[in-house]
């Protein structure tokens, strides 16, 4: 129902509230205030039970979507889950018990090294061509775009926005743009092929994923980034963009996260008769891993320079890193009082909590082009940032807006920070609240428009 003055926009967001992926927070966040700016949101997204990889499902979150918004949720199946499932009942068909002098009598072959490796090489190559390029929610591209070709011509958006990643966002929002034949707007929430998270073992793989971010970067009228440091990157990369190529950072919406004001003054925050608390909500996993913070902790405590009257470690939510030397350090912490770790919480629960830290600990090591999305919300509550990575986007941020403390993710500095901390040489001091307010959407959302705008003056 297109309004008079009000003109259409479709999201693309694979992760969009009731999941509470961090991914689905800037997408919630202009949806919530585009009105204001005269665009009508239409979400598309697909259901809860389809995301991958899993995601907690808040439903006070999904409330909090304005019914004013409009969204579509399409389903799908996850085709490399499907064919796994089809390969074990086939096993299970047609494998037969060996007879026992069989089992111990059959010649034993040893097979070469070189055909294993490249056999194993060339089936990881047909799966991931077949079943994760450009990203695992490559499923979702057909129905999600057969989906809205079937909407009237009354609804058709007159700009397309797809967020990223996953990746598939932004071919789905290059399909339908084409077939509405309205311009194309990309929103890098994350690096694509520069980012250490995302990669393919093939070289073939990896050329294709360049190949295809060019191509959709040439042909967006519009490429919005969420740090500086990235839309330097993304420009280094694709230099026919320079002039259509801004940034927008994350930010929160305070009446979403029903979050009070924040705070009237800046006190320092100093060590009191609890002493520090460094809180930490959301999933430890794959790079984004505490092991060098925890073993810093372990030498202190060993030598007798830190107890947990002064200083301790608490996190909240998944845990999902599989290195070993972090868990075993994070086992001697638990035991001594040093580390708590405590499950998942709703998304509302997670927010009191959070307001309820005197600090709150940031893990972002080796991502020199990205920025958290926790790290908005972290802000949004005035509390002061303790951030383990000291290099990069991540690091800018704290010090141009003076968020806390960070320092690199090195052994040596960490322990001097927490023997600073821990005997008042250093203080933490919460945000101004002028910068906070900064981040909110509502004056992100207006900085969208304005890009909008200007993409729909182009048709």
């Amino acid at each position: 129902m297109r309004g008079e003055f009000v003109k259409r926009v479709l999201i693309v967001a694979y992760y969009f509230p009731p999941v509470a992926a961090s991914g689905a927070m800037r997408p919630l966040g202009f949806s919530c205030n585009l009105m204001e700016s005269g665009w009508h949101p239409h979400v598309l997204t697909t259901t809860p039970e389809c995301v991958y990889p899993h995601h907690q499902v808040d439903q006070k979150l999904g409330e909090r979507v304005p019914a004013s918004i409009e969204v579509t949720r399409v389903p799908y199946r996850d085709r490399l889950q499907q064919l796994l499932r089809c390969r074990d009942v086939l096993r299970g068909i047609i494998r037969q018990p060996r007879l026992p002098n069989e089992s111990r009598h059959d010649p034993v072959v040893p097979s070469s090294p070189v055909v294993t490796v490249s056999h194993s090489t060339l089936k990881d190559f047909i799966l991931d061509w077949a079943f994760a390029f450009p990203d695992r929610q490559c499923g979702w591209y057909s129905p999600a775009v057969r989906k809205l070709k079937a909407v009237s011509k009354s609804e058709y958006p007159d700009v397309v926005l797809a967020t990223g990643g996953p990746w598939t966002n932004f071919f789905v929002g290059h399909a339908l743009a084409n077939y509405f034949q309205c311009p194309l707007v990309l929103d890098y929430r994350d690096p694509w092929n520069c980012n250490p998270y995302y990669s393919f073992g093939s070289k073939i793989l990896t050329g294709k994923s360049r190949a295809a971010e060019a191509r959709l970067c040439r042909a967006a009228v519009h490429v919005i980034a969420n740090t500086e440091e990235l839309r330097a990157r993304l420009v280094e990369e694709y230099g026919e963009i320079r002039g259509r190529c801004t940034w927008i950072p994350n930010g929160f919406n305070r009446d979403v996260m029903s979050l009070k004001d924040a705070p009237e003054t800046s006190l320092a925050i100093g060590l009191t008769s609890n002493g520090y608390e460094l809180c930490h909500f959301g999933t430890v996993y794959g790079k984004r891993t505490p092991r060098v913070l925890l073993q810093a902790m372990w030498e202190l405590f060993q030598a007798g320079n830190l107890k947990a009257e002064t200083i301790r470690l608490r996190f909240v939510g998944g845990w999902d890193t599989t290195d070993q030397e972090c868990e075993h350090y994070a086992v001697l912490l638990e035991k001594q009082g040093l580390l708590r770790r405590q499950p998942p919480v709703s998304h509302s629960a997670c927010l009191r909590e959070m307001q309820r830290s005197s600090v709150l600990l940031v893990l972002q090591p080796d991502s020199p082009l990205q920025v958290p999305a926790k790290i908005y919300e972290y802000v949004a509550t005035g509390r002061p940032l303790l951030l383990i990575g000291g290099e990069g986007a991540t690091a800018n941020l704290v010090a141009r807006h003076a968020l806390g403390i960070s320092t690199p993710n090195q052994i040596d500095q960490i322990k001097r920070l927490l023997s600073d901390l821990a005997a008042g040489r250093q203080r933490l001091v919460p945000p101004d609240p002028a910068r906070v307010n900064q981040f909110e959407y509502r004056s992100l959302t207006r900085e969208l428009a304005t890009v909008l705008d200007a993409a729909h003056g182009t048709k």
